[in-house]
This record gives C-alpha cells, structure tokens and sequence, in this order.
C-alpha cells in the first residue's frame, strides 16, 4: 500500500512555465528573451520580500536554460524540466545561505564548479538567503563571479540585498521582485479553487484572502490552506475573519462610532469582546488604521472601488460612517493609532496601550 504523502499548496501550484507567474512580468518578459536569444547572463540577483516568487523564478530559469523542448523553453514538460521539478537534477544546486554560509562550503562550491555538467547545458547553482553568508564566505564567491567558467550560472536570491557587498552587486543581473498586487492573487486563488473543487461564497470572501496576503502569494496560499481546512463545505468571510484573527469591518466601524459619540465605555466593552473570543490586538490596530485610510479616501475620490479593496456594499458603509467624520479627526486617528501599534511591537502589555488610545480619543471627541 503507497503512502499518499500531503503537499503544501503553495508547493502543489507552483508555476512549471514562466506564464503561470503572477505579477513579475517586467522580469519574465527579459529572461524569457534571454533563453530565446541564447544570451543568458552568468550571474543573477533576486531581490525581493518573502512570498513574490524569486525561487520559483529561479527554477524557471534553471529549466529553460536545460530545457530539451524545440519550440518554448520551458516547456515544463520534458524529461530535464520534470527532473528539476522533482529536485533530482544534478546540474540544478540549491543552497540555502542561512545554513551553509561559512567559506568552507563556497570554497566547496568554487571546487564543484570547475566540473562541466553532466546531463544539461548548463549548471545552474541557485544560493538563496544570500546576504546571510559570511564575510569570507563572500570573499570567496566574489573569486568565482570574477572568473565563472562558461557553462555556469549562478542565481544569487535574497531579502535584503542592502547587506550584500558592492562587489557581489556590481556583478550581477539584479532584478527586483515586486510585491503582487491583491486583483493578481485573487485570480491565481480563483484558478486554485476550480482546480481544487473548493467552493468560495462570494467575491468579496476571495478579495478579503487576497488582500490579507499582503503582497506575497506564498502567504495568500498559507491563508487559503488554513481556511480549506476550516471550511465545512464552503468558505465564507465569516470563516476567514476567524483564521486570520481579523475584527471586521462591523466591529470596527462599531468601536469608531463610540469613539465619535464619546461613548469610552462602550468602545472598551466591544474591544473586550473582541479580544476575549482571541482577536489579537495588533491585528485589531491594523485593521483599524485601514479602515480610518478607507474612509479618508472616500471622502476624496469619485471611485473609491476601484482602489480599495473593498465590496461595493462595504463602501457604502464605510461612506455613511466617514460623512460624520472630519478630516482632521480621520488624520489624527491614523496617527494615533499608527503610534500605538508601534509602541505595541515593543510592549507586553498591547492591550493597556490601545485602552489608552480609545479613552484619549474618545473624551477628546466628546
């Protein structure tokens, strides 16, 4: 009997060809060029946060430069892109820089890059988290981007390219990884939920996990996951305003409006409510601070629908609250509140430091 053995979903959709690749179309429209033109650089720099597909990227480019297809390359389906999907390529190196950052292990790297490559055209050796190598780590990789041999190619990935020397920089093909935008996440779920046969109640439920995602497509799918093992038959909004902690627009609009009123009992009450069914305060700030930006944009733009990403029938609630507020009152609040969460990052006590902001805020209004 085989063992049926559980993939993420992050790592059961990642993209086989670069047209699967959401949001990085200023970089996949180069590097597909570049395999088409055979005119591949010998070192790369991946830059960008957590989630935006740099290693997937990379893959992508360790197969089309190996790929055996006679027409688009990669094609995802030939004998060396399924190879280097199941990780079993031995011209495709992967190391993680977090863990291997001494220069004993590039030196190792500088001796196994002498050798030509066995099966593909090229040897593609993809360092990710490279600012965490060692300053003599470095030294020693810097030896081998001055002088690589001609069948090399080395992908450098990493979050914090402010860290890597000038020396690595200037020596590499640097390309910066956007943050996706939330419409690009919302229609890779969509797709991910037909495949899957997951049943999503509504738009507005898909463009909340999309915009919880923050950019990070890695981080939208973690979302969808939790929620997928959630759900019972369906996920709502309701459902995912559970896993990811989140208030809501209710609660929150219900806590402003006491604050409007002068009411500081009542916002304490309901931000108690909140917290006593696990609602977590920095997420509750956060939260907060996107509604007051919502309800200052609406007072400034014609459609604010199409820059926010709202539903239309949130909106409209949002409008109704922001017409009884001025703009003095949402600026002061963001600031506010923006301090608040700052100060919570460092406190253990967050819940005391958000009490202190309703009652300020509330008796001041009042």
């Amino acid at each position: 009997m085989t063992e049926n053995k559980y993939i993420a979903i992050y790592r059961r959709f990642r993209p086989e060809t670069f047209d699967k690749v959401l949001g990085q179309d200023h970089i996949v429209k180069i590097l597909k060029n570049q395999i088409m033109n055979d005119n591949v650089g010998h070192a790369y720099l991946f830059c960008g946060t957590r989630g935006t597909g740099k290693t997937t990227v990379a893959r992508l480019l360790a197969k089309g430069v190996n790929c055996i297809s006679d027409t688009v390359r990669p094609c995802g389906i030939c004998d060396n892109c399924q190879a280097i999907k199941n990780g079993v390529f031995v011209d495709v190196i992967e190391i993680d820089a977090a863990s291997n950052n001494g220069v004993d292990n590039i030196r190792e790297l500088r001796e196994s890059v002498k050798y030509p490559p066995s099966i593909g055209r090229k040897k593609v050796y993809i360092i990710d988290e490279v600012h965490m190598l060692s300053k003599g780590a470095n030294n020693a990789l810097l030896k081998t981007l001055e002088e690589p041999p001609e069948n090399v190619i080395f992908i450098l990935a990493t979050t914090e390219p402010n860290k890597l020397p000038a020396t690595i920089l200037s020596r590499c093909l640097k390309f910066d990884f956007r943050r996706i935008p939330a419409t690009e996440i919302m229609k890779g779920m969509r797709e991910i939920c037909d495949e899957m046969g997951v049943a999503i109640a509504d738009d507005e439920s898909l463009a909340l996990l999309s915009s919880n995602a923050d950019g990070s497509v890695r981080d939208g799918l973690s979302i969808l996951e939790q929620c997928i093992s959630a759900a019972d038959g369906k996920i709502t909004r309701e459902l995912i305003l559970d896993v990811i902690g989140s208030p809501g627009d209710e609660l929150i609009a219900g806590m402003t409006e006491n604050i409007m009123e002068g009411h500081t009992a009542e916002a304490l009450v309901s931000l108690n409510e909140m917290l006593k069914v696990g609602k977590d305060e920095r997420r509750i700030m956060e939260d907060w601070i996107e509604y007051y930006r919502s309800a200052l944009l609406i007072k400034f733009i014609s459609k604010p629908e199409n820059v926010l990403n709202r539903s239309i029938e949130n909106i409209e609630n949002i409008k109704k609250l922001s017409e009884r507020m001025t703009v003095e009152f949402i600026n002061k609040s963001i600031y506010e509140l923006s301090k608040v969460l700052n100060d919570s990052r460092w406190s253990s006590h967050p819940r005391i430091l958000l009490e202190m902001y309703i009652i300020e805020m509330s008796n001041e209004e009042n």
